[in-house]
């Protein structure tokens, strides 16, 4: 794994060979392979949103349970990456289809650290990620470019990710999807003790303060 970037001078960093991209196709293998025993087409999951120009194919942790480890099992990375104490909020798959673009946008506060990690791309043809430079103190309106600001292009390999800071900077791809697939993952964290750490869990589940077992 290498690291590039400043991450909290920039707002992001690209890390070169975050996973071994032999696990990204096995993972998009048993996703195909499950999705298909249970007879549910990756097309069910098909949704609209306003940062996307058409429907993309949407799956989130809480839907598909193998990806919960990714989410949980990265914490320590990131929070050593981002020289935070990190809480896990939530990850989703998405499958873009040739010619979809991601808007420009901001995320909300469960995203205070994200990772876009590539998984696949049907044509092999690197799809990157863009990010503008400015900080924001507020959420930005979605656009379909970056304007006459400055933004950096992020090329991703199959394995690879990009850690950025999703409330505080912009970030989409604005160039059209040159495969007739590409695959990513979502994740995201905060801070366990910072302005968002009341987002842990994505406030789906709730953390007691003992667990008892009956044996």
């Amino acid at each position: 794994m290498k690291v590039h970037g400043d991450y909290h001078g920039k707002g992001y960093a690209h890390i070169e060979g975050l996973i071994p991209p032999e696990v990204a196709k096995v993972f998009l293998n048993r996703l195909k392979t499950d999705m298909e025993r249970v007879r549910l087409p990756l097309t069910s999951f098909a949704q609209s949103s306003v940062i996307l120009n058409k429907s993309a194919i949407e799956i989130s942790g809480h839907q598909y349970r193998p990806m919960i480890p990714f989410l949980w099992g990265l914490t320590p990375i990131m929070s050593e990456l981002t020289g935070r104490e990190l809480l896990p909020t939530y990850n989703y798959f998405r499958i873009y289809r040739e010619g979809d673009v991601c808007k420009v946008h901001s995320d909300r506060a469960a995203c205070e650290h994200s990772l876009s990690l590539a998984l696949g791309y049907s044509d092999d043809k690197v799809w990157n990620f863009e990010i503008g430079t400015d900080r924001l103190d507020r959420i930005a309106p979605i656009t379909d470019d970056f304007g006459d600001a400055d933004y950096a292009s992020i090329a991703m390999q199959p394995g690879d990710a990009v850690l950025y800071k999703g409330v505080h900077y912009r970030h989409g791809r604005v160039s059209p999807n040159p495969n007739r697939w590409s695959a990513h993952m979502f994740l995201h964290w905060v801070d366990r003790e910072g302005a968002y750490k009341g987002e842990a869990f994505d406030k789906q589940e709730l953390i007691p303060d003992r667990v008892e077992f009956a044996l």
